[in-house]
């Protein structure tokens, strides 16, 4: 991460690099679960039990048949904000380095006055160098002033399009519950370490339009595990 020593903060936090990740995980995390297999037929000979097996494992299954669709759409978001981020970024640094040049320069020019101001004190003939090295300062504290007008107005557009994704992400699960399975408590937690918008981000990763799971115990939690539950 960049110091930021020229503007003296970040105006873009996050990390671009995460964000990615974050995206790849998701899309394997929705290959994964398009693998699942599907409950097949129950033997006639299987009784009752078998069939409240199989009745349990399918209404499992049908609770995670949307998840891959979900994390394939928030994959997208977040890429797109990999983007942003990304380019946000590279703006900042030139911005910071230019900063810190511009902080060079008004430091300069303030030792230039400093020194103008005791010699003209021995000197009055000098009073046109104070003037002209008191003109060099105003210029070098208005560049660095209008550097940092610029940094902030880039914060701030970093700030919206944060708060843009956060709502596109919050918009993929509008009408329905979270479902129980799979869990994706990790990648919330991962989520909320890159950007302004990463604690909203987290918590709509796993939110989709369907009835919530409750995966059961015993051989039938065996059973929906290997439908992909948890």
């Amino acid at each position: 991460m960049a110091e930021f020593r020229g503007l003296g903060f970040d105006p873009v936090p996050g990390s671009a690099e995460a964000v990615a990740d974050a995206a790849r995980g998701c899309v394997a995390a929705a290959a994964k679960l398009g693998e699942a297999p599907t409950p097949g037929e129950i033997p006639e000979w299987a009784g009752r039990s078998a069939q409240a097996l199989a009745d349990r494992a399918g209404r499992t299954r049908a609770g995670l048949a949307a998840v891959p669709e979900a994390l394939r759409k928030t994959a997208a978001v977040l890429d797109d904000w990999a983007g942003v981020l990304a380019d946000h970024r590279r703006q900042a640094e030139d911005l910071d380095t230019r900063a810190v040049t511009a902080r060079r320069a008004v430091v300069g020019a303030q030792d230039d006055v400093e020194r103008a101001e005791t010699t003209v004190q021995f000197s009055p003939g000098t009073q046109g160098e104070l003037t002209e090295a008191r003109a060099s300062l105003t210029t070098a504290q208005r560049e660095l002033d209008r550097l940092l007008d610029q940094a902030r107005d880039l914060e701030r557009l970093h700030s919206t399009e944060a708060a843009r994704v956060a709502e596109r992400l919050r918009a993929l699960g509008d009408g329905g519950p979270l479902p129980t399975a799979p869990d994706f408590r990790s990648l919330a937690t991962h989520l909320g370490t890159f950007s302004q918008a990463g604690r909203d981000l987290g918590v709509t990763v796993a939110r989709t339009p369907v009835a919530p799971v409750t995966p059961p115990s015993g051989a039938v939690g065996a059973f929906t595990a290997a439908l992909g539950g948890r």
